[in-house]
């Protein structure tokens, strides 16, 4: 784009319907503004609303896709506006005001300016991580105020200490971070908890989100350990306590070093709800499944969050599922998670960007779930070691997402991985380290994700 259009492009956007001229008589402040609006270091930010035109007697249909073939999901009115994310060919993509988007036609909807250049400073008011731990998972979130993490496991990458390799993630993308508000171990299986202990010794934790189950497994046993160490991090979970939490466990070896039978008790503060809980400024999160019983499966405890940022929504899944593997286009089956919440809390489920439950597996990821959420983006955290017989993720829930928006895989290059330079040990014959994801939301809302390759 010329000087000049970008000067015309900035005029049209401050005056929206009035005839643009620039000639001759063009003014220099003119080109100067243009020149200003097109440079990344300023970034200016242009807010616009999206209004039905004065042909527009009764609304115009907002759809869930930009084609007249796609669901009608709301009307807009004369006299109504709604927030615009982008524009596209015949289409306008708008917000609507549960967070979810929709897109309505230009032939009956025209761009209505809402304030001038908002300057930015280019950096995201928020940022979302997937680390590529191998096969497991372990999602951080950040805000300018706020650090959480939601699980550090893997089946396959277990180094510990120095060579851990969600620490070395953390010291790469992070280098000031000294602590870290939120801890959520979404259920206490080995690719989700393993690599917690180092974290939570390396660093000043506030909160620990655990719900409450019990699996005597070593990693489980060192996160506990590690939270009765450090009695000023607030623990909660999903079972009702009088203020302490005991868990008990066996006689067990972990890692060379041998460990009695007996409980490990930590100072328990109050039980999870759905209550929405402050991260920072613009960022809360609501838990949307907790439960701590004794079920079959520790996946069927899995900790179900909603991460509200700004005006955009996350949603991790952990592993939960909505019954045994089935194609996506079956019902979930009663008292599974998906089925829950369908049933309970169906509105909040609304999100933009998805952690995909169970990395992609066919116990998941229903279709009725997914139409539900609504998300454009499904990040999925996964690696080469099967579970039993299986390598995740199933082909048939990739092609199902695809489907719906866009699909991002910390296992994309497993195969040349192992032998690789990458972030953490180097050359170490296993999968992780190679392909992290990266999601921006800045100030206005955009949403920017992308493939996130480092090196120590």
């Amino acid at each position: 784009m010329t000087l000049m259009e970008r000067a015309k492009d900035f005029l049209r956007r401050l005056a929206p319907g009035k005839p643009v001229q620039l000639g001759r008589g063009v003014r220099p402040w003119m080109l100067c503004l243009a020149f200003v609006a097109s440079c990344s270091s300023v970034a200016p930010a242009f807010a616009s609303d999206v209004t039905p035109t004065s042909r527009v007697s009764s609304s115009v249909v907002i759809r869930a896709q930009p084609t007249t073939a796609s669901p009608a999901i709301g009307k807009l009115s004369p006299g109504q506006s709604l927030p615009e994310v982008a524009s596209l060919p015949f289409w306008y993509e708008v917000r609507l005001p549960d967070g979810s988007r929709g897109y309505v036609s230009k032939a009956w909807t025209q761009e209505v300016a809402t304030e001038a250049l908002v300057p930015t400073t280019g950096a995201p008011r928020f940022r979302i991580y997937a680390v590529d731990v191998g096969t497991g998972l372990s999602i951080l979130v950040t805000g300018k105020d706020f650090a959480l993490l939601y699980d550090a496991g893997s089946n396959d990458d277990l180094a510990r200490g120095a060579s851990n390799r969600v620490l070395a993630f953390l010291h790469k993308v992070r280098p000031d971070l000294s602590r870290i508000d939120h801890v959520i171990l979404s259920h206490p299986h080995r690719d989700h908890v393993e690599l917690l202990p180092d974290v939570i010794n390396s660093y000043q934790i506030g909160e620990v989100w655990d719900s409450g189950r019990v699996n005597p497994i070593c990693g489980y046993r060192l996160f506990l350990q590690a939270i009765a160490d450090h009695p000023s991090i607030v623990y909660h979970n999903a079972i009702a306590s009088d203020g302490q939490a005991s868990a008990p466990l066996p006689q067990q070896s972990c890692y060379g070093k041998n460990y009695a039978a007996g409980p490990i008790a930590v100072h328990s503060a109050s039980q999870i709800s759905m209550t929405p809980v402050r991260l920072g400024d613009g960022a809360t999160m609501t838990f949307l499944h907790a439960d701590g019983r004794d079920l079959p499966s520790p996946n069927q405890n899995s900790l179900v969050v909603r991460v509200d940022l700004g005006t955009r929504h996350l949603l991790l899944m952990g592993d939960a599922e909505a019954g045994g593997r089935a194609d996506p286009s079956e019902t979930p089956k009663p008292a599974s998670i998906e089925a829950d919440l369908l049933a309970c809390c169906r509105a909040a489920l609304k999100a933009d960007i998805m952690i995909v439950g169970h990395h992609g597996s066919r116990t998941s990821s229903r279709a009725a779930f997914l139409a539900a959420v609504g998300a454009s983006d499904f990040i999925v955290s996964s690696g080469p070691t099967k579970y039993a017989t299986v390598t995740l993720p199933d082909d048939v829930i990739i092609s199902e997402l695809t489907a719906l928006g866009h699909v991002w895989r910390t296992d994309r290059n497993d195969a040349t991985c192992a032998h690789a330079t990458k972030i953490g040990p180097d050359n170490d014959g296993r999968a992780g380290g190679c392909e992290n994801v990266e999601a921006d939301i800045d100030d206005s809302g955009q949403e920017t994700v992308k493939y996130l390759e480092l090196t120590d």
